[in-house]
């Protein structure tokens, strides 16, 4: 039974290198990623800002409807926020 590839190799098999040109398909692959996973966290990004944004809007209309103000940023738990005209102690130096 002859056996394929039983010949022997012209070359040393242990001193074959990908070279020049497997270096840059590996190197276009990696900057393929690199912008692919870019490009996802962009749009992940603007999915969950639209959806922040539609959560906003919903508030204020609910709130309209009922007929109340809508609850500033920061004071879901019915805490008032702190208003800006109130006089903060300075840093001392």
């Amino acid at each position: 039974m002859h056996i394929l590839g039983a010949e022997p190799l012209p070359f040393d098999p242990n001193q074959v290198t990908p070279g020049v040109i497997g270096f840059a398909v590996t190197a276009l692959v990696a900057i393929a990623i690199m912008l692919l996973m870019y490009d996802f966290n962009r749009r992940v990004r603007r999915i969950n800002d639209r959806a922040d944004v539609k959560a906003r809007i919903d508030a204020e209309l609910a709130a309209q409807q009922a007929g109340t103000e809508p609850a500033p940023d920061g004071a879901a738990d019915g805490a008032a926020a702190a208003p800006d005209d109130v006089e903060r102690p300075s840093p001392s130096p």
